[in-house]
């Protein structure tokens, strides 16, 4: 029996560049905004809560 490929910790955590991209672009550019929904969608917010603070680190494999 062949076991199944484990996703990246980075995958599991959250979403991919491109994801990202795709979402803050439906939200007009707003970067708060796109991850709010998606924290919303997901079930790790309530829809009326508010984000004060975000930050968003890259990284680059080399």
């Amino acid at each position: 029996m062949e076991s199944q490929p484990v996703a990246p910790p980075w995958r599991r955590l959250g979403f991919d560049a491109a994801d990202l991209a795709c979402r803050v672009d439906a939200a007009g550019g707003d970067v708060t905004a796109a991850v709010h929904q998606w924290l919303v969608e997901t079930g790790r917010i309530r829809p009326d809560a508010q984000i004060i603070h975000l930050e968003a680190r890259t990284w680059r494999r080399r």
